[in-house]
């Protein structure tokens, strides 16, 4: 049996992701020199610029915010991604109508997989997740450790231990998303995204993982 930080239940997966099917990469400014984008690229910047003004310095850690076109599954299953290797966020261009993202990440939430978006876009909410990642890695350089997987850990088991959590850090993920559940990382980009989406109506879960974000403010 996997051992939880309590030594009691499962723990969470140690992988951040596996790789994405990314058939090219447009920087948002230059994607918003069309106006149908413009929606889609504000949003976007809207949830980086949040995250940066909690965060100063974030920013050093990420290289390039892009549109992404996609291919294969990965054109409609997946909503955005961090990379890294080349310090990247991107979000999928298959999703620039904010309706159609809208739809899709509420059906997701529907089905537990997601956090709810509360008042904001799902764009915003995707962006948040994606920031989440990027923080996190910029979090793993002022804690000296290798990568955002180790960090994300250690985040995850310090928030678990300071609410005295019980059957593990799997199940304990769960009460924020299903996708939480997935590994450490995405358990707390998911934290990310639904306490900037939600506020104080965010999962207490959540919110242990933001208190353990805003030592390294």
């Amino acid at each position: 049996m996997a051992k939880g930080s309590s030594g009691l239940g499962e723990s969470l997966g140690k992988g951040s992701g596996g790789s994405v099917n990314i058939v090219s990469e447009t920087d948002v400014w230059t994607y918003r020199h069309n106006s149908d984008n413009a929606d889609f690229v504000d949003a976007i910047n809207t949830s980086v610029s949040i995250m940066q003004n909690d965060y100063k310095d974030i920013m050093e850690t990420v290289n390039q915010v892009f549109a992404a076109e996609l291919g294969g599954a990965d054109k409609v299953s997946t909503l955005g991604y961090w990379d890294p290797s080349s310090k990247t966020l991107a979000l999928n261009q298959n999703y620039t109508d904010i309706d159609k993202m809208n739809q899709v990440y509420d059906a997701a939430t529907k089905s537990g997989y997601h956090p709810s978006r509360g008042n904001k876009t799902g764009t915003e909410a995707v962006a948040f997740h994606e920031m989440g990642h990027a923080l996190t890695d910029h979090i793993a350089k002022k804690m000296g450790v290798p990568d955002l997987d180790t960090a994300s850990q250690k985040i995850v088991d310090a928030a678990y231990k300071a609410m005295k959590g019980t059957g593990g850090t799997k199940a304990w993920a769960g009460k924020i998303s299903g996708y939480a559940q997935e590994s450490y990382a995405e358990c707390v980009a998911e934290a990310v995204a639904d306490y900037y989406c939600n506020g104080e109506k965010a999962s207490a879960q959540s919110k242990a993982i933001i208190k353990q974000l805003q030592k390294y403010q």
